[in-house]
This record gives C-alpha cells, structure tokens and sequence, in this order.
C-alpha cells in the first residue's frame, strides 16, 4: 500500500520542485535528475522518462525555455533549462498553493489519526 502513497503524493509535488531547482541556475537534465535525489535525501528517485514530460509540460506552459549549450569544451552540448519570468510567477503561486495545501491535509489527517 505504502508504494501507491508515495507515487501519488510525488506525481503532485515534482512539477512545482522541478520549477524550485532551475529557479535557482540553470540545469539539465541529469542534472536535475540528481539534485532531485540529493536534496529530498532519495526520495525523489526519478528515470528520464518520468522526467522529460514534466519539462516538456513547463516549456509548453512558458514558464522555462531550454537551449542546447556546450560549457566544456570536451563534452558534447545539452540542453539546459531556464526558469522565465512568468515562470517564476507559478512557482510563487506554486509554493504558497502548496503550502496552503500542506497545512490544510495536516490538519485533517491530525483529526482523523487522533480517533485511530
């Protein structure tokens, strides 16, 4: 039971996180793949493929553009993600929905554990 939690409870919280780390730099792929893991201490443990719709989804939506860029010169480019200004707009809407949320489940899931 504990896996189909824990799908459900990510799927709605990695778009708003993916938009929080290239908020920060720009990034790619991978990138954010790892930074993922490292910051939500293995809780985010992401595949590509669960990945690159999310960013496809936050370019469509304007809120990143990406550009192809070699910044060493004996590594092929990638494609790195930037954060646009409308796009931090969503994260701050984002983050304070998100924290409305948080706060609001808090408070149900506290009645009902109390009556367990």
């Amino acid at each position: 039971m504990k896996g189909t939690w824990t799908a459900e409870l990510k799927k709605g919280s990695l778009t708003v996180s993916v938009l929080a780390l290239i908020s920060r730099e720009p990034m790619y792929g991978y990138q954010i793949i790892k930074s993922l893991q490292t910051e939500s201490g293995g809780y985010f443990d992401l595949k590509e493929g669960t990945l690159y719709p999310i960013l496809y989804r936050l370019e469509e939506r304007g809120y990143m553009k990406s550009a192809w860029l070699q910044k060493e010169p004996d590594k092929p480019p990638r494609n790195y993600y930037t954060i646009t200004p409308s796009g931090r707009q969503a994260l701050k809407e984002a983050a304070a929905e998100f924290y409305t949320m948080i706060e609001s489940t808090k408070k149900i899931i506290e009645k009902g554990a109390k009556r367990q």
